[in-house]
């Protein structure tokens, strides 16, 4: 049946398209009220590895080659998460997903010196502040930004929003995992947020239970709203309330990660100091990886829950396709969100 043959062929595109068995990512729709054929997926996530920049590639974005296993220290790699939000939140997230490459790229082709950590670091935010000024937001959408760039040894973490990305070390001959990073939630009550949303103005609303918001009138409704941020791209109604698209980036330097963790596992107490020549512990036993996730996801599945799924998939001889373990992940939030609210909501989730 040819129909059905181009269907199959369809989802093995799709599959193809989501990831592979070192990197994927995948989504699944919430629920909101109302029918089911009404919902709308605000989230969205990618994965570009090699990520090119410039004259790297005669594509400066970078198109994701799943075939391509170039994957060492000297490559690039770009994942991230945008999570939408309010009326059209999804073309904002759209958006985000489809433009920022492009234009991240573009920038990183034009620092020097090339990979000066500072200037990598400006470029980032730069093009968070450029996405918000572009996009798609004439009414009153907007989206989370939080995005893991990847070039040679460093590691860069830029997050807008209450989305979250997070690197962690793996251990093979422990099989334990540690978070080494994580960014916060930019969430109104942090003291830095609410002295700056206030200073433009703003107001912040503080429940007793629940979270913070940042007030203004929905210019679609008329009716006061909160946004449950403080940084966002998009959400111009409420950015002139101190509400910003610049990200916090933080800099983690692989190597150094690595090094610190060989000296710190070769630390031999004074009077076993003739023992030192038996510390063996190698490189080859620290693996690395970041993730990228929705507070959809992450409201129901802790980071840590998240990173032990996953390292057993990259790294367990015995683990299931990385698709298959952010499978179950989603499966395991969506439990708690049907739960948590007998079913009539569920978030979006991406990862």
């Amino acid at each position: 049946d040819d129909d059905l043959e181009a269907a199959d062929l369809e989802k093995l595109k799709i599959l193809n398209d989501s990831g592979d068995k070192t990197a994927a990512t995948l989504t699944l729709i919430g629920y909101k009220g109302g029918t089911l054929d009404s919902q709308i997926n605000q989230d969205r996530a990618m994965v570009i590895t090699p990520y090119h920049v410039g004259k790297e590639n005669d594509d400066p974005a970078g198109r994701r080659n799943h075939h391509d296993k170039k994957r060492n220290s000297s490559s690039s790699q770009l994942l991230g998460v945008f999570d939408g939000h309010a009326r059209l939140g999804e073309q904002v997230s759209q958006y985000a997903v489809q433009e920022l490459p492009n234009v991240l790229a573009k920038k990183l082709d034009n620092i020097e010196p090339k990979d000066d950590p500072q200037q990598v670091k400006k470029a980032i935010i730069d093009t968070f502040i450029e996405i918000d000024r572009t996009c798609p937001a004439e009414v009153s959408g907007g989206c989370t930004a939080s995005v893991v760039l990847q070039r040679g040894s460093k590691l860069y973490v830029a997050n807008a929003g209450d989305s979250r990305s997070f690197l962690v070390v793996y251990r093979s001959s422990t099989e334990s995992v540690e978070i080494i990073y994580i960014s916060r939630e930019d969430k109104p009550h942090l003291a830095d947020e609410r002295a700056r949303v206030e200073k433009s103005g703003g107001q912040v609303f503080l429940p007793p239970l629940g979270t913070s918001r940042v007030l203004y009138t929905d210019p679609d409704s008329g009716l006061q709203s909160g946004l449950a941020m403080s940084r966002s791209i998009g959400d111009w109604e409420v950015g002139r309330f101190g509400v910003i698209p610049d990200p916090i980036v933080e800099v983690i330097d692989v190597d150094q990660v690595v090094d610190n963790l060989l000296s710190r596992d070769c630390q031999i107490p004074e009077e076993d100091e003739a023992m030192n020549a038996a510390c063996f512990v190698s490189s080859d036993d620290i693996h690395i990886f970041a993730v990228s996730a929705t507070d959809g996801l992450i409201d129901f599945a802790s980071p840590e829950v998240i990173s032990q799924a996953v390292a057993f998939s990259l790294y367990h001889k015995d683990g299931p396709h990385l698709l298959s373990a952010l499978e179950q992940l989603i499966y395991l939030s969506a439990s708690g969100w049907e739960k948590a609210k007998q079913g009539r909501y569920r978030d979006d989730i991406a990862v």
